[in-house]
């Protein structure tokens, strides 16, 4: 991509080497912003979904008011009480500050309520 600049007489363009390498600098920030943007997901995000569902592998610190969907397998850590979540379409009530870990060995659906009030 080559940039036409004016040169010092306004009938005449010259090339301007130095806008190629703004450019390239330019395009380089707008995809590192964009990268660091996205998020990282993991431990303490909230996927896109409505309850968000909790994937093996990662966990999530529940807040007030707040529901995950889990498969069997998951644990959910509070006040130094852990209990794992069991079978199919079952809901667990638990407090605000909860840790729901699902370990990379869960499998199944994710079928399974952990919610705070």
């Amino acid at each position: 991509m080559t940039f036409l600049s004016r040169g010092s007489h306004p009938l005449f363009l010259r090339k301007d080497p130095d806008m190629k390498i703004h450019s390239h600098l330019f395009l380089a920030l707008c995809l590192a912003v964009s990268v660091t943007a996205c998020g990282g997901g993991g431990h303490g995000s909230i996927p896109d979904s409505t309850p968000a569902v909790i994937t093996p592998g990662n966990s999530y610190t529940m807040v007030s008011n707040n529901s995950v969907l889990v498969p069997a397998g998951a644990t959910v850590t509070a006040n130094g009480t852990t209990t794992t979540v069991e079978g199919n379409n079952t809901t667990t009530n638990t407090v605000n500050g909860a840790v729901v870990t699902v370990p990379i060995t869960a499998t199944g659906e994710a079928n399974n309520t952990v919610t705070t009030q």
